[in-house]
């Protein structure tokens, strides 16, 4: 079985306009996460004595986060898998993208309406429904937009490109959406926030569709099963190890964007609207850092730049801990002298990550003869929303233990550690990944 290639154009240079259209959904995606991660625990469960609306429990916010989360990440290999396998006049991955792009933007406007003004289970019942079509439909438009990016380009240099306007674009859409809707919060409320941002998303995800080139024909053969397909990707050493560290040391971002707006108003003491400056330093600094990124991959190994990423991470994280404790400026700009330390690799993680996907989608077609892009694209939404899927679970795990008020925040501290020592165990579980920035250095490595 194997996949045809298109001859027209093939092998012709992309056009930046291509580029920063097939982008645009990382745009869209980026609006939606950063206000939904940054905002929803402090929207549902607010802090103690804030005199804020609480909605439901702390302890069934956790479980309904981190349950979306495991259905997200258990459908990611499933669609991806069904891309793969698709056969339409639009190609196996556009009809995905043009049916859940509406979907999505509906449930994220629904989610700030809950239906009871206090803590009821009506409204526990109500996040739950709205997010699992909102998890669904986000899975419908990354995993097939994610697997274009390696029918793209077979050459690292374009691939790296991609990948970093990407970075660029992405970062712009969590500056949109973490800059802004503190301010719009504060000023017009929730909802009102909500629809401004999620239009703006909702028109880049639906541009997106322009900027797809498919560049591979219907699969020719007989299709493997789903299960076989998992079990023989899953049971490669450096798909596992690439895995383990992905899981690990992504969920640091979304814990980080949780754990923001506590750190605002119980250490530091400021508003909500502060909190967006926070936020603000941050995606600016993942934006600003991309042009080292780029020039740092293409002097230097992926799997070599990676590994650097994490150790900054985790010094960064290290340092957070003691934010509001320093023996010198204010709390305020403590945060902001010890955030760049952990959000300029964060930019790092996101411009080499699609790139290495795409060195482990070449690395199975040398062993397998078959270009299964999405599936791979499936199986990086399973391992990092799964360790989203933890973010829920730790914040509301180390906040009940040590405490999430303002006379004790100490839990707000605690979860810097966490996401230090998360990165670590990424770290060690990276160490046996070894694949080339090429097919062809790829294959002399491993032997093929």
């Amino acid at each position: 079985m194997e996949m045809k290639l298109k001859g027209k154009g093939q092998n012709a240079p992309l056009g930046l306009l291509e580029i920063v259209l097939y982008n645009l959904a990382g745009f869209s995606f980026n609006i939606y996460d950063t206000i939904l991660y940054a905002w929803i625990p402090y929207f549902y469960t607010p802090p103690p004595g804030s005199g804020l609306t609480k909605y439901i429990p702390l302890a069934a916010l956790g479980i309904i986060l981190a349950g979306g989360r495991v259905l997200d990440a258990v459908t990611d290999p499933l669609i991806g898998y069904l891309s793969d396998h698709t056969k339409s006049r639009w190609g196996r991955r556009k009809p995905y993208i043009f049916v859940s792009t509406p979907i999505l933007f509906v449930s994220f406007i629904f989610v700030w309406m809950p239906p009871v003004s206090g803590e009821s289970i009506t409204n526990v019942l109500f996040l739950a429904v709205v997010l699992f079509f909102y998890y669904w439909a986000y899975t419908g438009v990354l995993i097939p937009w994610f697997a274009v990016l390696p029918e793209m380009s077979r050459k690292n240099e374009e691939r790296v490109k991609i990948a970093s306007i990407g970075v660029a674009l992405g970062v712009l859409g969590a500056l949109i959406g973490g800059a802004l809707s503190g301010p719009l919060i504060q000023s017009m409320g929730p909802l009102q926030m909500a629809l401004i941002l999620g239009i703006v998303a909702f028109i880049g995800g639906e541009l997106t569709l322009f900027g797809i080139r498919e560049r591979y024909t219907d699969y020719e053969g007989e299709a493997q099963g789903f299960f076989r397909v998992m079990r023989e990707v899953f049971a490669d050493s450096q798909v596992l190890s690439f895995a383990i560290m992905i899981m690990f040391v992504q969920l640091t971002y979304q814990l980080m964007l949780m754990n923001v707006p506590y750190l605002t108003t119980l250490i530091l003491g400021r508003t909500e609207a502060e909190a967006s400056v926070l936020m603000g330093e941050v995606i600016i600094l993942i934006a600003v850092s991309v042009p080292l990124w780029y020039w740092l991959l293409s002097k230097y190994s992926k799997r070599t730049v990676f590994r650097a990423i994490i150790i900054t991470m985790i010094v960064g994280f290290a340092l957070s801990f003691f934010i509001g404790k320093l023996p010198f400026c204010t709390p305020f700009i403590q945060a902001m002298l010890v955030f760049p330390v952990a959000a300029i690799p964060i930019g790092g993680m996101f411009t080499a990550v699609l790139g290495v996907i795409a060195d482990l989608t070449d690395y199975d077609e040398l062993k397998s003869g078959r270009r299964r892009e999405a599936i791979y694209y499936g199986i990086y939404g399973i391992v990092r929303k799964t360790g989203w899927a933890f973010c829920s679970i730790i914040l509301a795990t180390v906040f009940s233990l040590f405490g999430y008020s303002a006379e004790n925040p100490t839990g707000v501290r605690v979860i810097w550690l966490v996401c230090a020592f998360s990165c670590l165990i990424g770290l060690i579980a990276f160490i046996p990944y070894k694949l080339g920035d090429s097919k062809e250095e790829t294959k002399e490595i491993m032997g093929l």
